[in-house]
């Protein structure tokens, strides 16, 4: 099934894909393959207004897949509060960045797998599991990402020879409480972030960091700004700093609006491909009133 979906505002399919938010995405000749739910899709960008897509397997709808690619907004609109950062070499150029909209289940996992890791790593943990326990996808060599009972009928052996080693234990006691009951995703979606934030962090496996890219990758909590070692840098370069607590670069995060969570991703791809990052004119002092 072919699909044909348009595009409001920019779209780098490239950077996208291997900005670090997700891990199921491979270039094949033209086009990208990924997995989402119970489909493998083939996505490639035409022209600048068109996405095509074409589906094997399960096919999620039209509106799954607008909601999947964030199509249903210009990525452009989570600029504001942070129009300074449009000055830094090579911003511009990542707003076709699109912030996916991704499955909780798959996302957690994904990122509790990320802890001292690299994106290749991520992705041969992703894929691994996937081939070993997730269902086929029909007219596909892909796999299903498997669901939290089957992970937590997984051996912590089984897991660790797929290259998870510490995390191993982590993902099985993880997918054992999800499998319970233990998480509600749509409570979380919209519970107020800190309050889903703590929540999450009472996983096992799941830290400050881990929770906030659950919440910004699958749960549109835009004001999540996860803080890894490049969002690190970047911060403490945009805020003129030599060092501080992680949460006391959230906390300057904020000037950069309620879609920082969509700036941190923009930040996260520029530092880490890029050098250090200018810093920022510091913000007007408020004036006291009388």
């Amino acid at each position: 099934m072919r699909r044909d979906l348009r595009v409001p505002g920019p779209i780098d399919l490239e950077t996208t894909f291997t900005c670090g938010q997700a891990f199921r995405w491979r270039r094949e000749g033209a086009s990208w393959s990924g997995v989402v739910g119970g489909a493998e899709i083939r996505a490639r960008a035409p022209g600048h207004s068109t996405l095509r897509l074409e589906v094997r397997g399960e096919d999620p709808g039209r509106d799954a897949l607008i909601r999947y690619f964030r199509l249903d907004e210009d990525p452009r609109v989570h600029l504001v509060g942070a129009e300074d950062l449009l000055a830094i070499p090579g911003f511009r150029a990542l707003l076709g960045l699109r912030l996916l909209r991704q499955d909780p289940w798959e996302t957690l996992i994904s990122f509790i797998c990320s802890a001292a890791a690299n994106v290749r790593k991520i992705t041969g943990c992703v894929e691994g599991m996937s081939a070993r326990w997730g269902e086929p996808i029909p007219g596909s060599a892909r796999r299903r990402f498997p669901g939290p009972e089957r992970l937590a009928a997984a051996r912590e052996s089984d897991l660790r020879a797929l290259g998870l080693g510490f995390r191993a234990p982590y993902v099985r006691e993880t997918s054992r409480r999800v499998a319970a009951g233990a998480v509600d995703w749509n409570a979380l979606r919209h519970a107020e972030h800190g309050a889903a934030r703590e929540a999450l962090v009472a996983l096992p496996g799941v830290g400050v960091k881990v929770a906030d890219c659950v919440l910004l990758f699958a749960l549109d909590h835009l004001t999540a700004y996860p803080v890894d070692r490049w969002i690190r840098r970047a911060t403490l370069e945009l805020s003129s700093r030599r060092r501080a607590r992680d949460s006391d670069l959230a906390r300057w995060a904020e000037r950069l609006g309620p879609g920082r969570g969509y700036v941190q991703q923009l930040l996260f791809h520029l530092r880490r491909t890029g050098g250090p990052l200018p810093a920022l004119p510091r913000p007007p002092a408020r004036r006291r009133s009388a």
